[in-house]
This record gives C-alpha cells, sequence and structure tokens, in this order.
C-alpha cells in the first residue's frame, strides 16, 4: 500500500479511477507522520482489491501498482495476497515480482513456498548460495502459472 495521500484512489484526487471510501492516512497536509502511514502498516485496501482484479484484465493502473501491493503482503506477511499477486499477474509482471523479491527481499521468499510445493520443488527459506543452482526451476514455478489450479484458488483468495 501507498501513502494514501499519493494513492490514485484518493477522494481527495481528482481523476477518474474509483475511489476508495476509507482512506488510512487522513492528514490534510502532503504527508502523513512516518509513524502511522498506510505505507508502513502492511494492510490490505482497495488499491491491493483493485490491482487483484484488474490484473486479470491486464489493465496499465494495476500493473503500475502492482509492486505497491507487493509491499503490503510484504510488509504485513500476507501470503494469499502475495500469491494472489502472482496468480493474477502477466509472465512479464511475474518476472519483475520474482527479479525485485530476489532483489529487494530474498528473505520473504519462503511466501512463495506454496506455489513451489505445487510444482513439486523444496520450500525455501530464503536464497541461499546453496539453492542459486536451481534458480531457473523456482523462475519456471513461478512463471509458469501451474500452481493457479482450482484448488489453489480455494485457499489463497482475498
Amino acid at each position: 500500500m501507498m501513502c494514501c495521500n499519493s494513492c490514485p484512489f484518493n477522494p481527495a484526487n481528482n481523476t477518474d479511477a474509483p475511489k476508495c471510501d476509507n482512506p488510512i492516512c487522513k492528514n490534510t497536509c502532503n504527508h502523513c507522520s512516518e509513524s502511522f502511514c498506510a505505507k508502513n502498516i502492511g494492510t490490505r485496501c482497495f488499491m491491493d482489491y483493485y490491482v487483484i482484479e484488474n490484473l486479470y484484465r491486464e489493465d496499465e493502473l494495476a500493473e503500475g501498482l502492482a509492486l505497491e501491493s507487493l509491499r503490503t503482503a510484504l510488509i504485513g506477511r500476507d501470503r494469499a495476497l502475495l500469491i494472489s499477486l502472482f496468480q493474477a499477474a502477466s509472465k512479464e509482471l511475474r518476472i519483475k515480482m520474482w527479479n525485485w523479491l530476489e532483489e529487494n527481499e530474498p528473505r520473504s521468499l519462503w511466501m512463495l513456498n506454496p506455489i513451489f510445493a505445487a510444482s513439486g520443488l523444496e520450500e525455501l527459506n530464503n536464497f541461499t548460495s546453496a539453492s542459486k543452482g536451481l534458480e531457473n526451476k523456482y523462475v519456471e514455478a513461478i512463471v509458469s502459472n501451474q500452481y493457479s489450479g482450482r484448488y489453489f484458488k480455494q485457499i489463497y483468495t482475498l
């Protein structure tokens, strides 16, 4: 989640995007306090639901906001949101999110273990040098979208 004051769904913004009815950052100034800003909370919001729903439709705004939802999932340790993002994303966006995770949050790769297990791979605690030799198999599991079966969708629904 991004700061509500910069979110395109904020009712105060004059955009054509749908409006959020409950922004978390309610300060009227341009900067809410660092201690209480939506970008630091890790709780799903209107934006995250919009992103998941509209990634399936290849919506440009949803694709542009996907990394914000990825950060929300990581901060809140929201595995359902994270896996839903990968499930809804295009192949190119899945690769982009994987690369971002690998570069910025390798210790959070364990959150994708259900995807790896569905592909017959061992779980990851993080991406260590020991698992680097298997990196292509893990990337293929992410890119292939094999995990989008009926059972999987029932577990990880928003």
